[in-house]
């Protein structure tokens, strides 16, 4: 097995291959099966996205507007002191890239404690169907989904080429029980 390292340059060579009319098809898929698989009563939901990078699901595209128009709340995560912090956003005006060229909701943007989260959309460069998930190195994720009051569903969001054998796991990593591709939704089996 290959160290976290390699392992990740190997998914970014990966990702980087996939072209753009790829994406784009995969990312409105991906869109859907969200929407089949956690849709129902979302309205009266938080949900937590993320986006910008250019080789990952494009949820700001696909899947904000369709949220929105249900009546969702809808969070992006600014980054404060090397935590998520939630805050909402109304309309694509609200973001701005920020760190790491991420999407980042504006200054004015509301915070929202990490309780009232239903769902939270985690992105990552390679999963398990087990659930491991390998992040891009920073452990901003795993440092929110290990907060207690972190009781939202997990959602792992990535394309189909994403989805690898394996994954070196060390005590901090935090597993994902469901992965959406653009294939549809995998339910993590635990090995």
């Amino acid at each position: 097995m290959q160290d976290k390292a390699m392992l990740r340059q190997t998914l970014r060579e990966r990702l980087r291959a996939l072209d753009e009319e790829m994406r784009d098809a995969a990312s409105a898929k991906i869109a859907a099966h969200i929407l089949t698989h956690c849709g129902s009563g979302a309205a009266a939901q938080t949900w937590a996205l993320f986006g910008g990078l250019r080789n990952e699901p494009d949820l700001v595209t696909h899947l904000l507007p369709r949220l929105l128009e249900r009546g969702v709340r809808v969070c992006f995560f600014h980054i404060e002191k090397h935590e998520l912090q939630p805050r909402v956003v109304h309309s694509v005006d609200d973001l701005k890239r920020g760190t790491m060229n991420v999407w980042e909701p504006q200054v004015h943007c509301a915070p929202v404690p990490v309780a009232e989260l239903d769902v939270i959309l985690v992105p990552g460069l390679a999963f398990t169907r087990t659930g491991a998930r390998l992040g891009r190195g920073g452990g901003y994720y795993d440092r929110l989904l290990a907060q207690s009051q972190c009781r939202a569903r997990r959602l792992a969001v990535a394309f189909e080429a994403q989805i690898i054998e394996d994954i070196p796991c060390e005590a901090h990593d935090q597993r994902v029980p469901q992965i959406i591709t653009e294939s549809g939704l995998i339910e993590a089996v635990a090995s």
